[in-house]
């Protein structure tokens, strides 16, 4: 007798997931101390360092931002398509001219999604949230 593997459900159009993340900036900093520029390079894009670097007194609070979205990206992300795996380093999150940060996605997608995300820090900690359209 041959065994049936339950088959998941087909993705839905316009299905929505979320995620969100925090990020202690004490930690963030030793990961970043630990990992040194392997590290950026494997979770942020050129565009992402250089834009951090420009802020050089609060380049950790952007960078735990950013690492916090690409987190909670990842998650959203996970709800609507599951076998869409991403690398940190295909999330950017990029501002726009009145400086709203948003997500693009470098990846060969099998469907568009459309990503919303917000960014938030204090001295001790960045939180992310996003939500994924797809």
């Amino acid at each position: 007798m041959r065994s049936r593997r339950k088959s998941k459900p087909p993705l839905t159009p316009g299905a929505i997931g979320c995620g969100v993340d925090v990020v202690e900036l004490s930690v963030f900093r030793r990961a970043m101390r630990r990992g040194g520029r392997a590290f950026m390079r494997r979770i942020f894009t050129a565009q992402e360092q250089a834009y951090a670097r420009r802020r050089r007194r609060t380049m950790v609070l952007h960078l735990a931002g950013r690492f916090a979205a690409k987190e909670a990206v990842m998650k959203a992300m996970s709800q609507i398509d599951p076998k869409r795996l991403l690398a940190m380093n295909q999330i950017e999150v990029r501002n726009d001219g009145h400086g709203r940060p948003h997500i693009v996605l470098h990846d060969r997608p099998r469907r568009r999604v459309k990503v919303h995300v917000s960014l938030s820090h204090v001295k001790s900690v960045a939180v992310a949230s996003a939500i994924a359209i797809g």
